[in-house]
């Protein structure tokens, strides 16, 4: 895997790079630097949603909504697309991103980039069983994961941080627990910012810390800790939620994402597209044939 960038496009570039080579290789191991520390346990979840940090979400909610929040649950079954820049080993990569998932447990990404030619990578998880194909011209190639469990595991965190929680779509199921609400300030030349932050435990999913603008009651910040595979320390993330504006449906939703890893700027996205879909053919979570 490449270090320098998120799971997500680690995995994509990792892909793209492998195709062609050898069959028996091993992926290269990445080695954890002298700077990176363990990061401290979350402390425990609670059996139940704490009172103060539901209170955040359905102010939450009601912002997102103009006070409809039957439009989050449409969101369950969307669609998204996205142009950015992905830092690759300190090299800007543009990138196009198209996403269609269904929550919990389908998910279908593919990514098209430039690296020596047009490359797609496509990303499919359906019922917790990941696969991915990588596409130069008109071949397609599986790529299969040295370990598929901690791989897929890996990847479905990642997707809540970067495409569910901006959504709100886990903090209106009810298995998610929210708690451990307070108030922070974060002092910038521009002035003092507030915010309403909470931690919200997804079933199966890490611990993620979200951070709401105590003015507006957007959600602006994703934060987790995760250990991917082939590392032995986990990685401090970051989504940065910036430009709400009104999306179809009557939501309003993040029209910039930045993601940081620990604390370095790694990706930048323009949303171009986010919407409900009244539904997704099963078939786009499988795999292409060849």
């Amino acid at each position: 895997m490449r270090r320098g960038t998120g799971f997500a496009a680690a995995l994509v570039m990792g892909v793209a790079a492998l195709a062609g080579c050898e069959r028996g290789k091993e992926l290269p191991k990445e080695v954890v630097s002298p700077g990176e520390q363990a990061t401290p346990p979350e402390p425990p979840t609670p059996t139940a949603s704490q009172p103060e940090a539901a209170k955040v979400v359905e102010r939450a909610i009601k912002a997102a909504t103009e006070g409809h929040p039957e439009r989050i649950g449409k969101l369950k079954t969307s669609r998204a697309a996205m142009k950015g820049v992905v830092i690759i080993n300190t090299v800007p990569v543009n990138w196009n991103r198209r996403i269609e998932a269904i929550w919990p447990d389908r998910f279908f990404q593919s990514d098209e980039f430039n690296q020596n030619g047009p490359v797609q990578v496509m990303i499919g998880d359906r019922n917790h069983s990941m696969w991915v194909r990588n596409r130069r011209g008109s071949r397609t190639e599986p790529w299969e994961p040295p370990d598929p469990v901690k791989f897929e595991e890996a990847n479905a965190a990642d997707m809540v941080g970067r495409y569910w929680m901006p959504l709100l779509v886990p903090l209106t199921d009810p298995r998610t627990i929210v708690f451990d609400a307070r108030k922070q300030t974060i002092h910038l030349p521009t002035g003092a910012m507030h915010f309403d932050v909470i931690k919200a435990a997804v079933p199966n999913r890490p611990v993620y810390t979200l951070w709401f603008e105590e003015q507006t009651g957007f959600l602006a910040r994703v934060n987790f800790n995760h250990l991917e595979p082939l590392t032995s320390v986990p990685k401090a993330k970051t989504f940065n939620l910036l430009m709400h504006r009104p999306f179809p449906g009557g939501v309003v939703l993040p029209g910039k994402i930045g993601y940081e890893e620990g604390g370095i700027v790694r990706e930048e996205w323009r949303v171009d597209s986010w919407e409900a879909v009244p539904n997704i053919d099963d078939a786009t979570f499988e795999p292409p044939a060849k």
